[in-house]
């Protein structure tokens, strides 16, 4: 996973500026340029533009009220750093959930990052948002981050002794070393907590010899420390997990597709994505 093109997708919400200070903040970090997305529905383009929708447009090209503020608040989170990294922005219409993925694989982005508002129970499991729906869609990393989050310098990621398991665990070192970032895995394995048995021992044993070849393959075993294993239910106890590390990140692997609205029972990687207390970096499976 390279680190030198990040989009992030930005409304007005607290969640969506919050969105674009990470973006920042990784890039400035990564040696990485930004794009700055703002979605509108066809109408309000054609009203912002004086044009039909379907295009994408230069921030320099855009004059319009809403326009002129994003540039402002943007401007002053670039002043904030002592390197600020080149930012473009771009305006789209369309749906969305649609249009930021398109525009994503179209500008040939390494990452996305969106904004996750603050849900109640209900919503987190009645869902049908714009993050939900880019998710899904996305063949590239996504990271939702939200309103309250912090510098992104510690990450959590869940893995398992499969390929894709690896294929997570990859990204998610590469990820580290391109933002200086610090990294610890956990893995959930069946079997109650106090009794592991010789088999799943044998499969923490070479879970641990493969971290540790990736992370000297990227140059980070230092930042790694020893797999940490739960035994339970996986999402519960990756919870379990966050909570005990506080990380600013989880990582885990996403499968794109799937309908949108009710979370179907078996996705715990929907479930993490829309109830993890941190930010949350899904990696297309």
């Amino acid at each position: 996973m390279k680190v030198q093109h990040i989009l992030a997708a930005a409304d007005e919400s607290e969640a969506g500026r919050q969105t674009v200070r990470s973006a920042i903040d990784l890039a400035g970090r990564a040696h990485a340029r930004v794009t700055v997305v703002r979605a509108l529905p066809v109408g309000a383009l054609a009203v912002a533009a004086g044009t039909t929708g379907g295009y994408d447009f230069a921030g320099a090209e855009m004059e319009s009220p809403a326009i002129e503020d994003l540039r402002q608040w943007i401007g002053s989170d670039l002043r904030a750093q002592s390197e600020p990294p080149p930012v473009e922005l771009s305006i789209v219409s369309g749906v969305p959930g649609i249009e930021i993925g398109r525009v994503a694989e179209q500008r040939e982005a390494d990452l996305l990052v969106l904004g996750r508002k603050q849900r109640s129970q209900l919503a987190r499991v009645l869902l049908g948002d714009t993050a939900d729906l880019v998710a899904r869609r996305s063949r590239i990393p996504c990271l939702f981050v939200p309103a309250n989050a912090g510098p992104l310098r510690r990450m959590l990621v869940a893995v398992d002794g499969s390929e894709q398991g690896m294929v997570v665990l990859t990204e998610a070192c590469s990820f580290v070393k391109a933002v200086g970032a610090t990294l610890r895995v956990v893995t959930v394995e069946a079997g109650q907590a106090d009794e592991p048995s010789a088999s799943t021992a044998a499969q923490t044993r070479r879970l641990e010899s493969r971290v540790r070849a990736c992370a000297n393959h990227q140059g980070i075993a230092a930042a790694v420390p020893s797999v940490e294993v739960r035994r339970g239910a996986t999402g519960q106890q990756i919870l379990v997990a966050v909570d005990a590390s506080s990380p600013d990140v989880l990582a885990i692997g996403y499968h794109r597709g799937g309908l949108p609205g009710v979370i179907e029972a078996g996705s715990t990687a929907r479930h993490l994505a829309h109830t993890a207390p941190c930010a949350v970096l899904t990696i297309p499976l």
